[in-house]
């Protein structure tokens, strides 16, 4: 008896766990509830990855949380400002945000940096420790030559969202009305681009192949010659593009009334991807093939493990969940206990 109301009690917590999305494994002697939680609430606008043991995610309010290989932790930030993109090596890293926010990361804490701008940032990628671009809101492009950022001189007065730097002679910004900008390694200026959507993320796979995502579903791809447009399978907006090479690779984004949206990319088309969360997806990192990140709106936070999008809920939410169903097991196993411990009337003769 003691035994079947342990396992029903397990079967339970497993039923309600997953009805929840909390990830479960099986123990053997019940059952565990996985410890994935998002240790904040606040909006995550940008998450970058070192490797599958160290990770960061920079928000809303100047909210960093850090991925150590088993939890994500908050982490003690230098700034109140939005912080909008990350990026990071394990000893060298930057993010930016509002009003020209600039931070730095040398490998023990995140303090801030003078910054040429009051223009919000919106993107940063760096091509090594003494070179460096980040881009921002009209047309705002800035500089990092290892030891100062300044000001660069833009084509463009058009809001920019995304930088990247194929190298330190090539590289490519897009924005606002379908804005696509180019670094020949000694200017930027403007290029041709196929529409007028907002184009919210840029990612290079190599010289010849890139991609770019944006408002009403738009993709755009880059041959090597010019950027054309590309068959979406979703109207919703996209936010982030992430390619692990030039045959995988996710977006995300969302959509106001159904939340959030993922579409992969297969080496031949974009398709659909069922999402474990209905918040919206602002930003993904792809690690590996059966790794990957993606993050949002109020601490949203989902990992791919190979095979799905699992969802590590804020602890705000996650712990009554857990304290509620540790409750109806115990309850469970209480009255298992009760009911053996009975002793049995004697028959009636």
């Amino acid at each position: 008896m003691w035994r079947s109301a342990v396992s029903k009690a397990s079967l339970l917590v497993v039923m309600l766990s997953l009805c929840v999305g909390v990830p479960v494994v099986n123990a053997e002697n019940g059952v565990v509830v996985l410890n994935w939680t998002s240790p904040t609430t606040s909006d995550l606008y940008s998450v970058f990855m070192v490797s599958a043991d160290d990770g960061w995610a920079v928000g809303s309010g100047g909210t960093i949380v850090r991925w150590n290989g088993t939890e994500w932790s908050n982490y003690t930030s230098p700034t109140s400002s939005w912080l909008f993109s990350l990026n990071v090596s394990a000893d060298d890293g930057w993010a930016v945000g509002d009003f020209g926010t600039i931070i730095r990361w040398n490998g023990v804490s995140w303090s801030t940096v003078a910054s040429p701008t009051t223009k919000t940032l919106s993107s940063v990628f760096m091509v090594s420790v003494n070179d460096g671009w980040a881009v921002g809101l009209y047309g705002t492009i800035i500089r990092w030559n290892g030891a100062t950022w300044y000001n660069y001189t833009s084509p463009t007065t058009a809001h920019l969202y995304s930088v990247f730097m194929v190298s330190a002679n090539i590289g490519w910004a897009v924005g606002w009305d379908g804005t696509i900008i180019r670094w020949n390694g000694a200017t930027w200026s403007n290029y041709t681009s196929p529409t007028t959507k907002r184009l919210s993320s840029v990612f290079m796979v190599s010289t010849n192949v890139g991609w770019a995502v944006g408002s009403d579903g738009t993709i755009i791809r880059w041959n090597g010659t010019t950027w054309s447009n590309y068959t979406s399978p979703t109207t919703k907006l996209l936010t982030s593009v992430y390619l692990l090479n030039a045959s995988q690779g996710w977006a995300v984004g969302w959509d106001i009334g159904s939340g959030g949206t993922i579409i992969r990319w297969n080496g031949a088309t974009w398709s659909n991807y069922t999402s474990p969360t209905t918040e919206y997806l602002l930003s993904v990192f792809v690690v590996n093939s059966n790794d990957a990140w993606a993050v949002g709106v109020g601490g949203t936070i989902i990992r791919w493990t190979g095979t799905e999008w699992v969802p590590e809920f804020p602890t705000a939410i996650l712990m009554p969940v857990l304290i509620s169903l540790t409750l109806v097991a115990v309850i469970l196993a209480k009255t298992a206990s009760k009911k053996r411990r009975k002793p049995l009337l004697p028959s009636k003769t």
